[in-house]
Formats: structure tokens, sequence, C-alpha cells
């Protein structure tokens, strides 16, 4: 049996002691302070999707003062949709589980039997445990030397762009002379290059965009919704930051190449690589020195 459960399954016994104490009348004091502790929110409810007990400190910070009333008078519209159909399940035997926001924290909420005329609902605060995840997920999609995004994050995106319909345009860039800046100022030299790169192409683009370090020296841009035109501009304003950032004295740059990118593209990828190897073979005049 995991934690959860286990958990779970004291709650519930705990709860059934309350009800049976008050009915009692006998030890009531103790078991409802204990529950009332409880740091979640437990409800019951009938068959009516009214609510006969609410208790739990996370009642306050759901901001629900649910008993006497029923599902609808408690939630709103959009919560209803998801709840009312797990409420109306228990009288079936059926338990569910599901996350739900709410009052701008992330909740884990389970709905099960109590009984064959009564439903329970269990709610524990989980907001915490889902930022650390997203900040994990993120930590996972970031290229650890310069902040970017990584190739996984990028090919994700340009899968939903194909799934969604979206369309945009794809940057390849590569660096020029870079391993010369490795071989004359040494490695952390470089990687102190690398970095101002991913700088100033972020300064280049719009917050909706993606940047990504795809290898060693080389980098990709995703640019939501622009047009063909509209890269080729962000590309001129791309090489003339990298050659502000280039170590004076060596030469170096940045080689671009720009393709369409989403449903219809096809191989968006291969089409910027193949467009950056053809803008390397350009006049060498253009580098930084």
């Amino acid at each position: 049996m995991t934690v959860p459960v286990v958990a779970f399954a004291a709650v519930l016994l705990l709860w059934i002691a309350v009800l049976r104490t008050r009915r009692s009348g006998r030890g009531v004091e103790p078991l409802s302070l204990f529950a009332e502790g409880f740091p979640g929110v437990m409800l019951v409810f009938d068959r009516r999707l009214r609510h006969s007990s609410a208790l739990g400190r996370g009642l306050e910070a759901m901001g629900i003062d649910p008993l006497g009333l029923s599902l609808h008078d408690v939630f709103p519209r959009e919560v209803c949709l998801v709840l009312e159909p797990t409420y109306r399940a228990v009288f079936d035997g059926l338990e569910s589980q599901l996350e739900l926001p709410l009052a701008g924290r992330d909740w884990l909420i389970t709905v099960s039997p109590l009984g064959r005329r009564a439903g329970l609902l269990v709610a524990t605060d989980v907001t915490e445990r889902k930022s650390r995840e997203r900040r994990l997920t993120e930590l996972a999609a970031r290229d650890v030397l310069t902040g970017a995004w990584n190739s996984r994050r990028l090919t994700q995106e340009l899968d939903w762009l194909q799934r969604s319909g979206g369309t945009g345009s794809l940057l390849a860039l590569d660096l020029d002379g870079f391993k010369r800046v490795n071989d004359m100022m040494g490695h952390a030299a470089g990687d102190e290059l690398l970095r101002r790169v991913a700088t100033a192409v972020h300064g280049c683009v719009r917050r909706a965009d993606l940047v990504a370090r795809i290898g060693g020296d080389e980098f990709a841009v995703f640019l939501a919704g622009a047009t063909p035109a509209e890269a080729r501009q962000v590309a001129d304003k791309i090489r003339n930051a990298v050659a502000a950032v280039w170590p004076l004295g060596i030469p170096g740059g940045v080689s671009v190449g720009i393709s369409a990118a989403g449903q219809g593209a096809g191989d968006a990828v291969g089409r910027a690589d193949r467009a950056m190897y053809a803008d390397k073979r350009r006049p060498p005049e253009r580098l930084a020195s």
C-alpha cells in the first residue's frame, strides 16, 4: 500500500470516528479538534450533492464555506463541471482522484464512497510539490552553460506546432571561428562567449520566441508566427549582436539559416541547417575581427 493510500485510509477512519462519536455524544471534542487540524479539506456530501460536514485548515485557503450548501453553490462553474461526475460516481461505489487548480493553489482531490448514502472529498494542497516539479522539468529542458533551452525543448515546441496547426520561422545559428577563440583564449573564454552569445540572441527576439542551444557552438531560434521577411530582419539583428560581443582581434561571427516551421512545413530543422551552411559560404569579410 502506497503512502498516499495509507494517508487517505487514515483520514477516512478518522472521519468515520468523528461521525460516530458525534452521534454517540462521547469523546467528540478531541477527535473534532484533530480533524479540524487536518491541513487539507474534508467534505461529506449526500445524494443531493449537499455538504453535511466540512473540516480542515484548507477550507480558508480554498476560499469556501460549504456547510449546508450544494456543490454548485460552493465551487465555480468550471470546477463543478469536473467535480460533479466524481460526486455522483460515489453512489455507484466508484472512487475518483484528480488534480485541480482552485483559489490560486493546486489541490490533489480524492472523492470516495462513505457508506451507501454519502460521499467523502479529501483535498490536499500540493502547490509546493507541483512548483518543485515544474522547476525540475524546466531545469531538465535548459542548457546548463547558457541558460537557453535545449534541443529536446525545441523538438517539443516544433512537434506541438505541427499538431496545433501553428506557423512560424526557424533560425539555425552556427558560430564561425569559435574553435579559434578556444585555441587562442582557452575554454573558459569560449564558455563565456557562448553565454554572451545566448544573451545577445535573447535580446533580439520576443519573450514568446524560443532560443535553444542544440550543440557545442550551435543555436536555434523559433520565432512564433513570424513570416520569412520578419525572420530575415531578426537574423540581421542577431548577426550584429553576435559581432558586438565577439572578442576583438579574432575573426568570427555567426552563420544563420532560415526556414518556415509549422504544419505543412516538413523538415524545418533540416532546411534551416542547409540554409545555414549556404550562409557560411558567404565572403569572409562578413566576419567580425
